[in-house]
């Protein structure tokens, strides 16, 4: 990454594919590691989950610092593989000069420690998690709503198997929301509510759109996001730029193509961003004059947006 700039928000995409990699030329330009996220404040750094795309990650901050420690904050929404299986190829973390904060939702500390801990068993894996020490034991958010240095993080529970946390992140005035698995909350208003109000006016929305529409119909219960869905939450809580996120491991890079240019077709008035999380891309917020769809204005959007 280039040289961080005091007072920016730049969020950079490492793994963007969801349930398991799937590497290979079809999936070469949007990538094919599992869930990791970048978050930049100045010389301050988020990471959002350790799927198999903190890898890379790591490398690239090994090569960054030199000698130098490197101190990160490593947030976990929830423990299935592809969100953490990454970990124990995260160089950083088997350095003793580093501090990597883990931290987890309220509640959700030791559930995520014995997840960790687990996946390093011999029985799954030959190095143990105590080799790790770079890494600081798990630690929960004292609140929904806390301060991370220069970052302002809140927390939702989304609608998945298990639960999962959805992350806002705020500072110097620009804004991200990760909610990484994420079935839409079909029957439950004011659940749908809720959600669209955390996500108010984000500058980017980072949000599970792992089936179309034909396919969620086929998979309901399975835990993760619809298109059209996917496209009235960003609406209709005005949301600049929303990334699908969490790609199906059988969607190719023409598939995803096909899904943004029917999410843009969605969009109506065209006033929201619409794209597919792509590994190695790095957005910086708060650098573009993006309209701002505004529900009071244009009303709040249908679920059968197709």
């Amino acid at each position: 990454m280039s040289e961080p700039v005091l007072n920016s928000l730049t969020v950079s995409f490492r793994g963007v594919r969801g349930s398991m990699p799937s590497p290979g030329m079809s999936t070469a330009r949007y990538g094919g590691n599992t869930s990791c996220v970048e978050v930049r404040s100045g010389n301050e750094i988020l990471i959002l989950d350790a799927g198999t795309g903190i890898r890379a990650l790591g490398a690239d901050l090994v090569h960054e610092f030199g000698p130098r420690p490197i101190e990160a904050t490593l947030l976990i929404s929830h423990t299935h593989w592809d969100h953490i299986q990454g970990l124990p190829f995260f160089a950083p973390a088997y350095s003793k000069q580093n501090q990597i904060r883990v931290m987890a939702a309220k509640g959700a500390g030791a559930k995520v420690q014995r997840a960790l801990h687990n996946q390093m068993d011999p029985i799954h894996f030959p190095v143990g998690l105590e080799l790790l020490t770079g890494l600081q034991n798990v630690e929960e958010l004292s609140s929904s709503d806390v301060t991370l240095g220069a970052f302002r993080v809140r927390v939702t529970d989304l609608n998945h198997p298990g639960g999962c946390a959805g992350f806002r992140i705020d500072a110097h005035g620009n804004s991200v929301a990760y909610l990484p698995d994420h079935e839409p909350f079909e029957d439950l208003p004011e659940r749908t509510a809720a959600l669209i109000e955390f996500v108010r006016g984000v500058d980017l929305l980072i949000l599970d759109t792992q089936y179309t529409e034909a396919e969620y119909r086929k998979r309901r219960s399975w835990g993760h996001g619809c298109l059209p869905d996917s496209v009235a939450l960003a609406l209709n809580a005005g949301v600049r730029q929303l990334a699908f996120f969490h790609h199906d491991p059988g969607h190719d890079d023409d598939q995803i193509d096909l899904m943004v240019e029917a999410g843009k077709d969605l969009t109506r008035s065209g006033a929201l961003v619409v794209s597919g999380a792509s590994e190695n891309e790095n957005i910086s917020l708060g650098s573009a004059n993006i309209p701002l769809f505004r529900p009071e204005r244009d009303g709040l959007v249908n679920r059968a947006l197709a």
